[in-house]
């Protein structure tokens, strides 16, 4: 992937959607911290019981794997760092998802660091990057035999961790036992590189991000962008049958609009472990107004809806 500010230090940036013209805003980060090797990467955050906000994010100084503690000051939209964590198992670190103060899974999306091992690796399809566990207590690998495991993220309950695996164009539901280890319950196939993964708190459903085009993605043209695609999972039982809209209009760099095929698929199961129900695909010409069919995989476009801005808090986004 190309580094499209390579004189430049990597950013936090907050977007308050609650705002009538939301804008991105660079956080100012405390003195202190390394901000001229500031690679940030995945992120996560944690609330404790006084409702501080704290940032987790994963950053890679020097082509390294670190974790990155703050705390989020809302009043002066700034980011103090508390504490840097570091582990032989955390190499290669691409996404994180946080479930308590210093407790996190993190996902590694490559088993050697070296870039030309890590390129043979994918070559090869060795299968063999994990999710690892980390408390200051304990650190293992709790699952293992990804292609190349990508976005992590947490259903409301807590009870279960889902994973991508980008390669394998794929999403792993995962039961979260007692002692943070994982089992595996279901996984599901798509036909795109999923990434990064987040959750509807309100509904369960997963929302992924993904890559439809690997060769424009690997090989960037800007005067031919890759675009993307949103996925959309509903793995909670008893749910609506097409749920809430959500505004997925995005842009790519230089401010243009991506005009791309766009897909959103999502499953509704009526039980968490055997997993049967129905699919429902979304394609539009461009990420504005997304055309929605509650029909059975691969049948044609029944139904169109106008895709409508969700009302978001404020929270810290990835650069």
């Amino acid at each position: 992937m190309p580094d499209f500010a390579p004189d430049e230090p990597g950013q936090i940036f907050l977007m308050d959607l609650n705002e009538q013209n939301p804008r991105a805003q660079s956080l100012n980060i405390s003195d202190g911290f390394d901000r001229a090797s500031f690679n940030p990467h995945g992120i996560s955050t944690f609330i404790d019981k006084d409702q501080i906000v704290y940032l987790y994010v994963v950053n890679h100084p020097h082509m390294e794997s670190t974790v990155e503690i703050f705390k989020f000051e809302e009043q002066q939209r700034s980011l103090v760092h508390l504490k840097t964590i570091k582990h032989e198992l955390l190499k290669s670190v691409n996404d994180i998802v946080v479930l308590g103060a210093e407790q996190f899974y993190a996902t590694r999306d490559h088993y050697f660091t070296n870039f030309f091992l890590a390129q043979l690796e994918m070559f090869l399809d060795l299968h063999w990057t994990s999710v690892v566990f980390y408390s200051p207590r304990e650190v293992k690998v709790v699952a293992e035999g990804f292609s190349s495991a990508n976005g992590i993220t947490v259903s409301p309950d807590k009870k279960y961790i889902y994973v991508a695996d980008v390669l394998a164009k794929n999403i792993h539901v995962m039961e979260k036992h007692d002692n943070w280890d994982l089992t595996q319950l279901k996984v599901i196939q798509l036909s795109t590189l999923v990434d990064n993964l987040t959750v509807d708190p309100d509904t369960g459903d997963i929302l992924a991000g993904c890559h439809p085009n690997a060769n424009k993605l690997l090989l960037y043209n800007p005067e031919d962008p890759p675009g993307s695609e949103l996925s959309e999972e509903q793995l909670m039982g008893q749910l609506p049958l097409m749920g809430p809209s959500r505004d997925i209009t995005g842009r790519d760099l230089a401010g243009k609009r991506k005009h791309t095929q766009t897909r959103v698929l999502r499953y509704r199961f009526e039980n968490l472990r055997t997993f049967p129900g129905q699919v429902f695909d979304c394609f539009g010409n461009t990420l504005e107004n997304i055309a929605v069919t509650a029909s059975k995989v691969p049948q044609p476009l029944e139904k169109e809806c106008q895709v409508q801005p969700p009302n978001q808090p404020s929270v810290p986004a990835r650069n």
